[in-house]
């Protein structure tokens, strides 16, 4: 089943931003797009998010499973991919303004990230993309940077002041979906990872 998956970041929700506007247009590519409910983004409980992302993601990944996460549901999906002993390898991962350590202009996240793990050795993608603004002001292209290298890729770096979201006119994303595209389109290659 070709599916994807839209995990949203903290203070976001499930209409935030891009993510209605990219499930439509994988909806195009005869993917079924399930934008993952996370309660509580204002103030997030990490197990909580875990178990909303077990909740939609258990025993729904395969070979054709794209996941999309954005900030802090990054780390919260590495997290939990973390956790699964045994999954298949899924299509692809495309990570948009990931970050795995503090920030200094969010300190309120970090008991949060406290209480993620995460294993690089034990993410299993055929693809794994990592996309990050050069300016920005949230997420710094440095921490995007550093967690791209702990999962042995480069950072795509996008000329751009800000986090990708709607306030900053990501009402859209072309280019995360042409990665998309490229990565579903082009069967034998390897993009990113």
């Amino acid at each position: 089943m070709k599916n994807m998956f839209i995990i949203h970041g903290y203070q976001a929700t499930t209409k935030s931003h891009w993510f209605e506007w990219l499930a439509s247009e994988m909806n195009k590519y005869d993917y079924y797009v399930d934008i993952v409910y996370l309660p509580n983004s204002k103030n997030p409980d990490a197990k909580q998010w875990f178990n909303a992302i077990q909740a939609r993601l258990q025993n729904n990944l395969n070979a054709e499973t794209i996941i999309v996460a954005h900030s802090l549901g990054v780390v919260s999906v590495l997290s939990y991919l973390t956790q699964l002993h045994d999954y298949p390898k899924i299509k692809g991962l495309f990570l948009v303004s990931g970050f795995n350590e503090p920030l200094n202009n969010i300190p309120e996240l970090n008991h949060y990230l406290s209480q993620t793990q995460i294993d690089y050795n034990s993410i299993f993608a055929q693809h794994i993309i990592s996309i990050g603004g050069n300016q920005d002001p949230i997420v710094d292209i440095e921490a995007t940077k550093r967690l791209s290298k702990a999962l042995g890729i480069t950072t795509q770096q996008i000329e751009h002041n800000g986090h990708f979201l709607d306030r900053d006119g990501y009402t859209k994303f072309e280019f995360l979906k042409d990665q998309i595209l490229k990565t579903i389109q082009n069967k034998n290659s390897e993009i990113g990872r």
